[in-house]
Formats: C-alpha cells, sequence, structure tokens
C-alpha cells in the first residue's frame, strides 16, 4: 500500500459511469472513500500538502484501500497528474472507464452548462469553439490517455472497463474488487445502494440551492460537511435540491457543429475507437473476459457520407 496516495485511482474518463462506480466501491466496508469523492490532488490540488490529503482519509489499516475517484487526472490541462499519481502510488490499482465518445462529450458539456453554470455556451458548436472546448474533446482523448497512463504503470495493474460494464451489469465492479483485493460478498449490497446515485444531469430547483453548493466548496467546507452528514445522505439531498433538466440528444447536439468541428470529431472518435478495441482485445485474452465485444456494440465503426463527415449519433446523454 501508499503511504499518502490511494490503493485504487479512478481516473477517467469523465461522464463514463465513474460516479456510480465510485459510489458502489464506496459502500463497501473495505474500502475508504475519502470526505470528498473527487479530491484532484494530483491535479489541481498539489500545493495543499500532503497532510491535507491524508486528512482525507481515515488512519491506514491493513486491508483497507484508499479510493481516489478524480476525474481531472486525465484532463488535459493538468498534464502532470498522472505521474504525481505514479509517484506517490507506483502499485494502485488503475481504474479508466471508457463510454460512446459522443455520448461522453455531450453530456460533459451539459453537465458544466446545466449543473455548474461554468460554461454559457447555449450549444455544443459553441462550447467547442470556446475556451473550454479543448478540455471537453482532451477527456474523451482515449488513444492518448491509454497510452500516458501504460507508460506509467504496469498493465497488471490497470483496469479498462466498458461503459455497459458499469451500467447495465456488475462485471465491471466485480473486477475492480478482484483485481484491488475485496472480499466479494458485500458487492451486491454495495451496488444496490449505489444503484439511486446514476449521475445524470440536473440542474438546482433554486439559485439559492446552486449559491449555497458553490460556497460550501469555495470556502473549503465540503470535506468536513461530507464526513458529519455522509456520502449517501448529501446524495440524497442533491436529489432534493435538483431536478431533472432537459438534455439534447446527440443527433442535436452535433447538428449545432460546424463542418470543421465534425470532421475534427470524426477523427477523434476513430482515434479512441481503434485504441480501446486494440485494448480490450489485449485485456480480454489475459484476464479471460469479453470486453471488447460490449465496446464494439457500444462504440461501432462511423457511417460517413461520400458528401461530407457526418458522425452517426449513439443513444441519449446522461
Amino acid at each position: 500500500m501508499s503511504t499518502v496516495g490511494p490503493d485504487i485511482a479512478l481516473v477517467g474518463s469523465a461522464r463514463s459511469g465513474t460516479s456510480f462506480l465510485a459510489a458502489a466501491l464506496s459502500e463497501h466496508p473495505q474500502v475508504d472513500a475519502g470526505a470528498v469523492k473527487e479530491p484532484n490532488y494530483f491535479s489541481r490540488e498539489l500545493e495543499r500538502g500532503e497532510g491535507w490529503y491524508d486528512d482525507l482519509f481515515g488512519p491506514r489499516t491493513a486491508g483497507r484501500r484508499r479510493l481516489d475517484a478524480s476525474m481531472s487526472y486525465t484532463f488535459r490541462h493538468f498534464p502532470e497528474a498522472l505521474t504525481r499519481l505514479a509517484e506517490a502510488s507506483p502499485d494502485a490499482l488503475v481504474v479508466y472507464v471508457v463510454r460512446h465518445p459522443f455520448d461522453r462529450l455531450v453530456s460533459h458539456f451539459q453537465l458544466h452548462r446545466d449543473y455548474f453554470h461554468n460554461d454559457a455556451s447555449a450549444t455544443l458548436g459553441e462550447a467547442l469553439a470556446g475556451p473550454s472546448g479543448h478540455i471537453y474533446l482532451g477527456a474523451g482523448d482515449y488513444d492518448h490517455w491509454l497510452t500516458a497512463i501504460d507508460a506509467l504503470f504496469p498493465r497488471e495493474r490497470v483496469l479498462v472497463i466498458p461503459f455497459p460494464a458499469v451500467t447495465r451489469d456488475d462485471s465491471g465492479l466485480r473486477a475492480v474488487a478482484m483485481l484491488a483485493g475485496l472480499d466479494e460478498s458485500p458487492l451486491a449490497a454495495a451496488r444496490s445502494k449505489a444503484a439511486a446515485h446514476q449521475n445524470n444531469v440536473v440542474s438546482f430547483r433554486h439559485p439559492a440551492f446552486q449559491w449555497l453548493r458553490r460556497t460550501v466548496r469555495q470556502r473549503g467546507w465540503y470535506p468536513r460537511v461530507r464526513r458529519m452528514v455522509g456520502g449517501a445522505n448529501l446524495r440524497r439531498l442533491r436529489g432534493v435540491m435538483t431536478q431533472a433538466t432537459p438534455k439534447d440528444s446527440v443527433a442535436e447536439a452535433l447538428a449545432t457543429c460546424s463542418p470543421e468541428q465534425l470532421a475534427e470529431l470524426e477523427a477523434c472518435y476513430e482515434r479512441a475507437r481503434v485504441a480501446v478495441t486494440a485494448r480490450l482485445r489485449e485485456q480480454d485474452e489475459r484476464r479471460g473476459t469479453d470486453w471488447a465485444t460490449l465496446w464494439e456494440a457500444e462504440a461501432p465503426p462511423l457511417e460517413v457520407p461520400e458528401d461530407g463527415p457526418r458522425p452517426t449519433p449513439a443513444g441519449d446523454t446522461g
């Protein structure tokens, strides 16, 4: 075990079922999920120091695994995050979840537009042309991140999971548990408790709730509040404070993109699809799974008409 760093690092990709997977793992009695789901220590909070990060978790005990589920570790504007993580926890189990690139992209944008309210763009096309466009695109660059992860961690300590193996069945959760050395018996109950935490894009029912969330986060109160209230109770409170928000379908979102943007998205999609397919086939051979088949159904080759790049849309975003 690492002295300070995590034993399980759920590093991405954002909007790919990672919140649900983290919630299920946090319900396991052998997992210490800390006071914050995404401490972002190795990306944006390093200046707070090891003491701050260590205090987010309970004391080290035999058989108990620290979980850090910070998606920012695979954001392009934090290029040193994975290196810092590897230096602190070279033996960590690194988990990387992949989703249909267009579904993931649209969901990522809508989260920032409708929930965080830190992107004023009305459409995906406008967002991709703006200052946050590289963030949304970079988080789904699976080829880049798989290469970066492989350069820092041994393959036997890396688990790449396709989105359906997290959301449709428990094979992803069970694989994490096995590689992390967790008992399997509590997994069904842990997944059931986390079932309500399907992290769909929502909006706050009242601006006061948005102000409260932002204030708690900005003033550094969140870890203390989460310890006192509990993660499950906070998720229930979030459900009371928020409401379902209308979602743009992938087809509607892509329709707002320029031909140049669509061409770039098509190229990104193909790189990601090929990289993940190759990686999962190799992983399946080592582990005796069949996740490549799930991925190929999740992200098939694009159908591009002769008159120009028109990416085939996927299902609804969440």
